[in-house]
């Protein structure tokens, strides 16, 4: 079996992650050592929460706060990687998506239908929407460094297309006569 991490997820309110990992029968987990996308694989940057772990058998069930973790939040992207007592390694990723659904509805919600070449909340929007995508996507390949790049990409985004300005705003009703709605079903970016 080696490696079976089955739950590793940000909480919704930024605080936790929560980590459940198998091993081999017989093995253990022995290191867990945690990067955001700041600090991915630079070794003197890496948080060993090794002292987490409780080592008696092969599952782990694991409840990293941002405190131990040295954060503030788990904001960004966050890099685990497990070593065993074989010894095998695996990495994986978690990001929590909600804050950037939040800024996308706003500003899709602000969109006027009326003139999609001449609007500005229609550019950042799509531009938005590209930069969340790729960076959804390069961590379901195992992309990783892509999905930092992608990311500074989509805060870079988000510092540029006024958003601050447009988080009060009510939704627009166009002059064409449309509404634009937005629900969001699930905020975590899982793969099944």
């Amino acid at each position: 079996m080696a490696i079976n991490i089955t739950k590793f997820l940000v909480a919704n309110d930024l605080a936790t992650i929560d980590l459940e990992v198998n091993v081999t029968v017989g093995q253990t987990v022995t290191e867990i050592l945690l990067w955001t996308d700041k600090t991915y694989k630079d070794p003197s940057k890496s948080v060993d929460l090794s002292s987490l772990l409780a080592g008696t058998s092969e599952v782990e069930s694991i409840e990293i706060s941002a405190s131990a973790a040295g954060v503030t939040s788990f904001d960004g992207i966050y890099f685990l990687q497990i070593t065993t007592s074989e010894p095998e390694v695996a990495m994986t990723a978690t990001f929590n998506l909600t804050q950037y659904y939040v800024v996308q509805a706003k500003l899709i919600a602000n969109i006027d239908l009326s003139c999609l070449n001449c609007n500005g909340n229609f550019q950042n929007a799509l531009l938005f929407d590209l930069y969340l995508e790729a960076t959804k996507n390069s961590l379901i390949l195992g992309r990783f460094q892509d999905a930092i790049t992608n990311l500074n990409n989509l805060i870079i985004t988000l510092e540029t297309s006024d958003c601050d300005a447009c988080k009060d705003r009510t939704p627009v009703v166009s002059s064409a006569g449309n509404i634009v709605s937005v629900g969001v079903i699930d905020c975590l970016l899982t793969v099944v």
